[in-house]
């Protein structure tokens, strides 16, 4: 029986794509929002969900974060990165010329600012929930409105692509994580991320002590990051992304001596480090 995968709908997003690419054989269950495809993982009702995590543009995705701390069970199993290729798509036999509206989601009308800017400047851009959504609705449109969205969503439409690559930044790339209940063994090239905050949030150098244990043990970090806990104003939650696997010695040694330091301690999943653009698919 194939594996059962969630991820955020409809069909023709950007995550769809990456759900797709992951797992092109499994059960693949869309949903509405990430908090619906979280609890869809936390509660068992899938056996794993492909979420957004980081964009190259945008940064972290607060919301599975918080998810992954807040979880009792669920946590990164792997990782992988997509680049982002938005693409104006429109009905049949439409040119540049006929466009007078734009639609898609705010931030994809964000990143193609200067395309618009130059190509289409007296277009109205028109907000939407999603890119896919965005495209799937052209078909009730008429000649004069476009999208902006996946190439993917214009194929499962049937529509045409005017243009694609049209974002401001060649260099947008998501990188999406694959959740579940269990982590992987190591593969020789792996990244463990972590949470904790202070004992002491007050106390001075807390944030060269908690960075030593690794540096002295030649463990390479990768993304350090700090957010709210929501607890009072001056009070943080860490998080950082190192190379090595939770289960080698060296990790096990500095993770040991951070949390000397540490309240709240957690890892957030150990998994094998994203190569370039490849996609490890899902053995069925």
């Amino acid at each position: 029986m194939p594996k059962k995968i969630a991820f955020l709908g409809p069909i023709g997003t950007y995550t769809d794509e990456a759900s797709y690419l992951y797992a092109p054989s499994a059960e693949r269950v869309p949903f509405a929002s990430l908090g619906l495809v979280m609890s869809a993982l936390e509660e068992g009702n899938v056996d794993e969900a492909v979420v957004p995590i980081e964009n190259s543009l945008g940064g972290t995705v607060i919301e599975v974060v918080d998810f992954l701390i807040a979880s009792e069970k669920s946590q990164i199993k792997d990782e992988f990165l997509l680049p982002i290729d938005h693409c104006l798509i429109t009905r049949p036999g439409v040119r540049l010329s006929d466009i007078r509206v734009v639609v898609s989601k705010q931030e994809a009308l964000t990143q193609c600012r200067q395309f618009l800017a130059r190509e289409l400047r007296f277009a109205e851009q028109v907000p939407a929930t999603s890119t896919a959504l965005a495209v799937v609705d052209l078909k009730e449109a008429d000649d004069r409105t476009a999208a902006i969205g996946p190439r993917r969503a214009a194929e499962l439409a049937g529509l045409p692509v005017l243009a694609h690559g049209i974002q401001d930044r060649k260099n947008n790339v998501t990188r999406f994580a694959v959740l579940a209940s269990s982590s992987m063994p190591p593969s020789g090239s792996d990244k463990t991320t972590i949470a904790f905050d202070f004992d002491k949030p007050d106390a001075p150098g807390l944030v060269y002590g908690a960075m030593r244990p690794f540096a002295d043990r030649g463990i390479n970090l990768t993304k350090i990051e700090s957010r709210p806990t929501g607890t009072g104003m001056g009070n943080y939650i860490f998080l950082l992304d190192l190379e090595g696997h939770i289960d080698e010695p060296h990790v096990q040694q500095a993770i040991t001596e951070l949390q000397g330091h540490t309240s709240t301690f957690k890892v957030l999943g150990t998994y094998p480090r994203a190569e370039g653009m490849s996609v490890r698919q899902l053995d069925e």
